[in-house]
């Protein structure tokens, strides 16, 4: 794999930016030396401002001609002499596809032009017409077929005469193919032209974060169209080496890039760190957008460093619309990562109602993606949108690779179709099942409490044409306590050992609610209450051992430091009684991590009915918008400076502070260092930067970071002209 990425990536820095000089290796033909009697070939025109607009690929910065699918394009071929069929002229067009362009895969395309007068719409094969005819200049309408390789193309354009003389033209470059969602008999045709341009053509996203009920979100630039990124993917795709009818269908090719945007198997795009440690590359939260990352790939030739799970959905989700497939990228909320699949997480207390360390782990938030295809591999009704992830946390068939698993399949608890679909519905379908250790040891766990809700409480991702959240849940989830929930449960179990999300949860006479305030300021203060409440009898005491932990967490669950922990007798003589503490900005800084996530855990034992009932919370603290300021107007390939205020909400100095600007009305991504901004200080930031073309309202995305703050951002809108 790795002599594979070489090689291809060194054909990526040749055509980066330009079309290339350099061929891909194809079957050599002998050449009779020219003579009078052939038909020259002297210039070949690809006609790119109209095939471009045609296949809705004008916007891709690659100076070559990058198509769609089962939809013809014109190239005009200039001949030394007129075309004279009673001469028995004959023109064929060469294409060669990939670095073993053989006839029996489809990768060697041998198309004589055909008459003008035959049709060649239905032939379901690549063919070609003449469609006019002026001196010595022909038009030549080509069809590709909509199950055509997707990739890169060398294209020769051969001549005769009589069956003789043969004269070939070598045309320089490649010519891009894609997936075509336009086309009804593609794989990956979309019905709906307003979801085409949000899922394919649009390059401006947002993802989510945060917990299910504080929830947050930041742009992110997807940058399909920037210059390099398509050669990028498809040097990567020919670089996995795979037989090439993987290359037409989308299947598989979202499989594949779910497997190159991370690095370990592979020499992905992208190196995960979840250690809070990144030293040596970017920390994942000043990552605004895929273009820098793209860049820097590209550039090195090497992973980049850092992303988490958001960077690897905003990296997948460009790939996928770059190569033609619509995606889109989800958060899940409360997302299961149960490894061994069996929807079932345990969770163990101590003697004193104290979490203990668990293996299995929920998620504050998880992002990955959806694709869009059908799903002829499968039963009908299981296409349309298939979940995919590129993060890497287990293996599929040996690599680090998830989907693409369909929603429909998910839904339904059809976990038995292929692909990851297990996996899939355990993130969102996953029971938590939460045990209390004796302090005899000799005495078995004891079942404390079984919680059917505790995962996959929502599901959102970007509403079509506005920056505003939809919530998808019904998408991969049957409604809460409906028929139709149990019956996808009793689908599933029949695949997954150990499903108790069926069982009766355990039934107690007192509860407990803890109640956070529904917004905090990072930096300030906050008040933790809990209600204890009693449904037993009135004149009944019930006597309880409460105990409250809270830890800050990484988003993944996974505890960091504890911040706050105490322990109180409570007499509940009242229907309810109410316990209150406070938690100082000064003792919680210091022990935050990352995304400043946090997991409240309360227990309260009853000595009256020996029962345990316990309940956690995520809470994020709020991060201050970076406010970004532009002029009205910036005229395109000329400079422009972007505003940027923000106030520090801290009492302590930051230090190490940088700005990160992209965008798509940014033509370099920029990144400079910031001075040391003092406590509760307001700074401005100007940055200048070039208008990108083409003209039109365009975003510009600006992130901060220091070593006490991180993952704060801004954007603005630019109209260019």
């Amino acid at each position: 794999m790795d002599n594979n990425w070489r090689r291809a990536h060194k054909r990526l820095m040749a055509f980066r930016g330009r079309v290339g000089t350099s061929k891909l290796p194809k079957t050599e033909i002998e050449e009779p030396s020219p003579s009078d009697g052939q038909l020259k070939v002297e210039k070949v025109d690809l006609l790119l401002a109209k095939n471009r607009q045609s296949h809705r690929t004008e916007n891709y910065e690659n100076t070559g001609l990058v198509l769609r699918r089962g939809q013809s394009f014109d190239i005009e071929i200039t001949l030394a002499q007129v075309y004279d069929e009673a001469a028995k002229h004959q023109i064929t067009l060469e294409l060669w596809w990939g670095t073993e362009a053989l006839d029996s895969h489809n990768a060697h395309v041998v198309i004589p032009v055909r008459s003008s007068s035959i049709a060649i719409d239905n032939l379901g094969t690549w063919a070609a017409k003449f469609v006019n005819m002026k001196e010595n200049k022909v038009t030549v309408q080509i069809l590709s077929p909509a199950d055509s390789l997707v990739g890169r193309y060398q294209i020769d354009v051969t001549t005769k005469v009589d069956g003789k003389n043969d004269y070939r033209f070598i045309m320089e470059g490649h010519v891009y193919l894609l997936f075509n969602p336009w086309c009804e008999a593609d794989d990956v045709f979309m019905h709906n032209e307003i979801q085409r341009k949000e899922y394919v053509l649009n390059d401006m996203g947002m993802y989510f974060y945060g917990a299910g009920n504080q929830v947050g979100h930041a742009p992110w630039y997807f940058g399909q169209f920037e210059a390099g990124i398509l050669e990028c993917v498809v040097t990567l795709m020919e670089a996995a080496n795979k037989r090439p009818s993987a290359y037409s269908r989308p299947i598989e090719i979202s499989r594949l890039l779910s497997a190159l945007v991370n690095a370990p198997d592979d020499n992905g795009i992208l190196v995960g760190n979840w250690s809070g440690n990144y030293e040596g590359g970017t920390e994942p939260t000043a990552w605004s957008g895929s273009a820098s990352i793209f860049e820097e790939f590209i550039r090195t030739g090497q992973p980049v460093c850092y992303g988490q799970c958001w960077v690897f959905g905003g990296l997948l989700s460009t790939a996928l619309r770059t190569i033609g497939i619509p995606g889109r990228t989800i958060t899940n909320f409360n997302s299961a990562h149960d490894a061994d699949a069996n929807c079932l997480l345990d969770y163990h207390f101590d003697a004193d109602g104290n979490p203990l360390d668990n293996d299995d782990s929920v998620w504050n938030f998880h992002v990955w993606n959806d694709a869009w295809m059908a799903r002829p591999d499968l039963p009908k009704g299981y296409g349309g949108w298939q979940a995919i992830d590129s993060t890497p946390q287990e293996l599929s068939d040996y690599v680090f690779r998830t989907g693409p698993s369909s929603l429909t399949a998910i839904k339904n608890g059809h976990v038995y179709l292929n692909h990851d679909t297990k996996f899939v519905f355990a993130e969102v379908n996953a029971c938590k099942v939460s045990w209390k250790l004796s302090a005899d040891l000799a005495e078995a766990p004891k079942l404390i409490k079984i919680d059917t809700k505790a995962v996959g409480t929502r599901v959102v991702t970007k509403a079509v044409g506005k920056s505003e959240m939809e919530d998808i849940t019904n998408q991969y989830k049957q409604k809460e306590g409906s028929v139709y929930e149990y019956l996808s449960l009793f689908a599933a179990d029949k695949y997954v050992d150990g499903l108790k999300k069926l069982l009766p949860d355990v039934v107690n006479d007192t509860a407990i609610e803890l109640v956070l305030p529904p917004k905090t300021l990072i930096g300030d203060d906050m008040t933790v209450k809990a209600k204890l409440s009693k449904t037993c009898p009135i004149g009944t005491t019930r006597n309880a051992h409460v105990s409250v932990t809270c830890n800050s967490v990484y988003y993944t669950g996974v505890k960091a430091k504890t911040i706050f922990q105490t322990t109180d007798t409570v007499e509940i003589k009242a229907k309810e009684e109410v316990l209150e503490w406070q938690i100082k900005a000064a003792d919680y800084l210091p022990l935050l991590v990352d995304q400043a996530n946090m997991r409240f855990y309360v227990s309260m034992y009853e000595s009256e009915t020996n029962n345990t009932v316990t309940e956690g919370i995520n809470y994020r603290l709020i991060k201050p918008d970076l406010v970004v300021q532009v002029p009205t107007s910036a005229p395109v390939g000329l400079f422009f400076s972007a505003t940027v205020t923000f106030t520090n909400p801290l009492d302590i100095m930051l230090q190490d502070c940088f700005f990160h600007t992209e965008g798509p009305a940014v033509l370099i991504h920029k990144k400079e260092t910031f001075r040391n901004i003092k406590p509760k200080e307001t700074v401005i930031y100007t940055v200048r930067v070039i208008a990108k073309r083409p003209p039109g309202k365009k975003d510009i995305i600006v992130s901060f970071s220091s070593v006490d703050l991180i993952g704060v951002s801004g954007k603005a809108t630019v109209n260019l002209e």
